[in-house]
């Protein structure tokens, strides 16, 4: 469907490139920043689908590579775990549930958590989607479809007595929605199911993920580390990409860039500073490096899906150039993953090799005082606490995948010469990012479906 652009940001030049190219290849376009005061973008958008996470050009190109035998050695063996995933079992059956519940279940009519049913349910249904486009294999396809609709057939909506149903509001909502975008160019996928499908995720999810973005459950706006905003800022902006819904794609750009939770760029970068082994180059610290390095690198990889999703998208919106989050503030979260990668690395040894010595000390590192929820208008106010220095904890080292992002854009598609040093280290130690298991790597719980995964496979390129 096609749509005139238009966007409120007068000082911003039109670029001239070709909608829904498979890269858009300007080191030049960066948003190094915008006025002040921000003026919001109400862009009517061109939507080619797939165009969220990955678009039919990437998907090609990956395709073309395994089929001829030039994939690198690493994307086979990514492709080969997903294609022996507990996920993408052709005999996969999903497990609905009438109410998904995280958190405290008192009053939820169920005595206990029942998240992990959509959580591995929705991962199933994305690694069958990748299948489908990557084999042309159409009983991946009607898998995948199948289990979506069962979900949508029966599923009311997310509830529990805490705020924690928001976060799978978020994680699990962008993963859905990111299956159903790649499916809905699926012929095999009827009408009424694939609108069925929509109608249910926009009233169960994108509910949710607006409702907690505007009110944060009656707490303050720094009460939420940023975490929750960025799945919720993902879900949100992958549901309106699959429902060509311009205000909410605009709602989350315009979050990402003057948004009131930590899911904002100016609050979600803590500090810049310069790298002390003396690379050169910037590392930035983000709003939960002292909480602990689950977290922090939590953060990184749910920024990395929405960096991607938005800059998929504006491959086919190239005259909205906010849409390159990658860009902001100067090549932003590059920094970011830096900062992140650079204290979850050791020194010549694999990231599991307890004997191998770290980059840094935590004294070593630079870092910001962050005070989180001091004298702030939360109802609790005994939860704040100040953070004077990064975190070492026993997560530290325990890699999650997003790293193959960022050096797969700053590197392969903007091609800077330089910035990326510890995502691509990061990024090697990793490959292929995905779990034996088929989960994206990061333990079985939920932490291992926060992110998609699978960026070996998808843009992994030597």
């Amino acid at each position: 469907m096609k749509k005139n652009l238009i966007f409120v940001l007068g000082l911003l030049l039109v670029m001239g490139f070709t909608a829904c190219s498979s890269e858009i290849e300007d080191g030049t376009t960066d948003i190094d920043s915008w006025p002040m005061p921000y003026e919001e973008v109400k862009g009517e958008y061109t939507y080619q689908h797939p165009c969220a996470m990955f678009n039919d050009a990437d998907f090609t190109r990956v395709k073309t590579m395994l089929d001829d035998g030039t994939a690198p050695q690493a994307v086979k063996e990514e492709f080969e775990i997903l294609k022996n995933s507990a996920y993408t079992s052709l005999s996969y059956s999903a497990s609905p549930t009438e109410w998904i519940v995280r958190g405290d279940p008192t009053g939820t009519g169920e005595s206990s958590e029942n998240y992990a049913n959509a959580m591995r349910d929705a991962a199933a249904a994305y690694q069958l989607a990748l299948l489908w486009k990557l084999t042309g294999n159409k009983e991946y396809a009607a898998t995948s479809v199948k289990v979506m609709n069962d979900w949508a057939d029966k599923c009311k909506g997310i509830k529990s007595n805490d705020a924690n149903q928001m976060l799978a509001a978020g994680a699990q909502g962008y993963t859905f929605a990111n299956a159903a975008e790649i499916m809905q160019t699926y012929d095999g996928w009827a009408d009424k199911d694939k609108t069925d499908f929509k109608k249910w995720i926009v009233d169960v999810f994108a509910a949710k993920n607006i409702e907690f973005m505007k009110g944060h459950g009656g707490q303050c706006s720094d009460h939420y580390w940023s975490n929750w905003d960025l799945v919720n800022m993902c879900s949100y902006m992958a549901i309106g990409i699959l429902t060509e819904n311009d205000d909410m794609v605009n709602y989350v750009v315009n979050y990402f860039y003057n948004g009131v939770g930590n899911g904002y760029i100016g609050k979600l970068i803590q500090g810049t500073f310069t790298d002390p082994l003396g690379s050169g180059e910037e590392i930035a610290q983000n709003q939960e490096s002292g909480r602990d390095q689950g977290h922090a690198m939590m953060s990184v990889a749910v920024t990395a899906n929405l960096c991607q999703m938005a800059y998929t998208f504006y491959q086919c919106n190239p005259t909205t150039p906010q849409l390159d989050f990658f860009a902001a503030d100067n090549n932003a979260m590059m920094k970011m993953g830096e900062y992140t990668a650079l204290f979850n690395l050791r020194d010549g040894a694999d990231q599991k090799n307890a004997n191998g010595a770290w980059l840094l000390t935590k004294q070593q590192m630079p870092f910001n005082p962050y005070k989180y929820c001091i004298d702030c208008a939360c109802s609790d106010k005994n939860h704040g606490t100040t953070h004077t220095s990064v975190a070492d904890d026993t997560g530290r080292g325990s890699l999650r995948p997003g790293w193959e992002i960022y050096y797969n854009h700053y590197a392969k598609i903007k091609k800077v010469s330089s910035g990326y040093k510890y995502a691509k280290q990061a990024a090697d130690k990793m490959r292929p990012e995905a779990g034996a298991d088929g989960s994206s790597r990061y333990g079985t719980n939920s932490g291992a479906f926060d992110q998609l995964g699978w960026g070996t496979l998808m843009l992994y390129r030597e």
